[in-house]
């Protein structure tokens, strides 16, 4: 059921249209992202790594790979293909909702990649590296001490942002 509904929400997204638009909003959402992360780690008393290569999943105790040709269609496959950034972020929900499956109480943490995802169903684009999280044509987050400055965040309630206008 989790994997199905993440490969429909994936399937979904106007992969022709991301990167399109930039706004505050997305800003907003991909601090969300590493707030929901730094909660992640606390809350699970998981020593803090890099966003770049949170797979929760994986954190979580699942060996098991995931590939994304397997579940999405070419459309998605070829933008991944030339999108690594955003790749990872997408096989990390992909391989999480899978893991959801054999174990459903993990499908909680599926919240935390649910901004970055929104900024792609609202057209915009984020390039996600080692020390920065981008918003294309929008803002610069530096991630050096990034736990420390996300983890006590006020939330945000991604669903009430502003809509985009085209």
């Amino acid at each position: 059921m989790y994997l199905k509904q993440a490969v429909a929400r994936i399937n979904n997204i106007d992969w022709s249209l991301v990167g399109s638009i930039a706004s505050k909003v997305e800003a907003d959402l991909a601090c969300e992202f590493l707030r929901r992360l730094a909660c992640f780690f606390k809350e699970e008393g998981i020593r803090p790594i890099k966003p770049l290569v949170a797979d929760i999943a994986k954190l979580l105790g699942d060996t098991e790979e995931v590939e994304v040709s397997d579940y999405f269609n070419s459309e998605v496959v070829e933008f991944l293909g030339e999108n690594i950034y955003v790749k990872n972020i997408i096989q990390y929900y992909l391989h999480l909702a899978k893991y959801a499956e054999e174990r459903p109480e993990t499908y909680r943490h599926l919240n935390v990649y649910e901004p970055l995802i929104k900024i792609l169903e609202r057209k915009g684009m984020f390039v996600l590296r080692i020390n920065a999280l981008d918003i294309v044509n929008g803002s610069h987050i530096p991630l050096e001490d990034w736990y420390e400055n996300f983890v006590n965040m006020n939330s945000l309630e991604i669903d009430q942002l502003g809509e985009f206008t085209v």
